[in-house]
């Protein structure tokens, strides 16, 4: 029943990184109703975190909604607002997770994606966050993608802080969040009003959409079924055809395909695969108590995080010593089932 999120989340603090993203923002507002002491919500853009608190008054006046800024590369800072507010729970949202800008600037998708979730994970250690829901990504399941393999990354360092504290440390794969502002749908939107065209990368391509209100929803779920260490995954969204995707959105501005916009075909980013698999239930994974949530069968045997902590440093130095071909090498060789990453 629903009445268990309000026996994890009342009178508790709840703080979000990424705070004024899509999903960020609409977990501030879901969780509102189940009445946490407060909702803490962090990010780089002030604009976007003060809409987050006029949205959330609109919603509630009784539940103390507060902002600061933050970047996650940042670990004093980060340590400062954890000291600050004491979370009990933590969702980890903020992330680099284009596959464009990570491809084409690997040591920051390295920084933000792997330093900033150790800073994290490591403040909430410290500072004894009780549950912490790291928001992974399925291009993190067999890799192709230095996005994939940053999330990855992120999904380990989250997995041992779990097996050392035994707390409900765990991850979430998430798929694209279709409102997102970096995801295409906003963008193919953005190319609609400027007049075109509209950049596609293949007529077949087909990827997995969601919205960002079930993905929030979903997420505050998996506080009912996480474990330390889970890696579950959402059954939620549709597979859609990236050119129909277009196509409807042209049509939706009463325009009509190549009269008025023209479709250009770009062709497949570098680790971007052609059609996008949804998660199905089988030898990996398991049905939990939600049927819309899964449970990756993990091996939580303690050594498979052995000298973990060495290699992750080790490629944080890599990343701040800008060598980009050993930080591409170091990525490759630390994650299991990771296909070659050229630059």
């Amino acid at each position: 029943m629903k009445e268990e999120l309000g026996l994890i989340l009342e009178g508790k603090t709840v703080l979000i990184t990424g705070g004024g993203g899509t999903v960020g923002t609409e977990i501030a507002l879901q969780a509102i109703k189940w009445k946490p002491d407060r909702i803490v919500c962090l990010g780089r853009s002030k604009k976007k975190l003060v809409d987050v608190v006029v949205n959330a008054q609109k919603v509630s006046s009784n539940v103390h909604v507060e902002i600061d800024l933050c970047d996650i590369t940042d670990r004093g800072r980060i340590d400062e607002l954890f000291s600050k507010y004491r979370p009990d729970i933590v969702f980890h949202m903020a992330a680099e997770k284009d596959i464009r800008l990570t491809n084409d600037d690997p040591i920051r998708a390295v920084t933000v994606n792997v330093q900033g979730t150790c800073n994290v994970v490591g403040a909430a250690s410290e500072f004894g966050v009780a549950r912490l829901a790291f928001a992974s990504s399925i291009k993190a399941d067999h890799p192709s993608s230095v996005m994939g393999a940053t999330k990855r990354l992120g999904e380990m360092i989250v997995g041992d802080a779990a097996n050392h504290l035994s707390r409900i440390y765990y991850t979430v794969r998430l798929s694209n969040v279709l409102e997102s502002s970096g995801g295409v749908h906003t963008l193919f939107c953005k190319q609609i009003e400027s007049g075109g065209p509209v950049t596609v990368t293949h007529p077949d391509a087909v990827r997995v959409f969601v919205t960002a209100k079930e993905t929030a929803e979903l997420l505050l779920e998996t506080l009912k079924v996480a474990t330390p260490g889970s890696v579950l995954s959402l059954m939620s969204g549709n597979k859609t055809n990236v050119l129909d995707l277009a196509k409807n959105l042209i049509s939706s501005y009463g325009l009509v395909v190549e009269d008025d916009i023209d479709i250009d075909y770009v062709g497949l980013r570098d680790g971007e695969r052609l059609v996008e698999e949804t998660i199905f239930d089988g030898q990996e994974w398991a049905l939990t108590s939600n049927k819309k949530i899964l449970v990756h069968r993990t091996d939580k045997q303690s050594d498979q995080y052995i000298g973990l902590d060495n290699s992750i440093n080790e490629l944080i130095s890599v990343a701040k010593e800008k060598d980009l071909t050993s930080l591409l090498r170091k990525i490759s060789v630390i994650v299991p089932d990771c296909a070659e990453l050229g630059q």
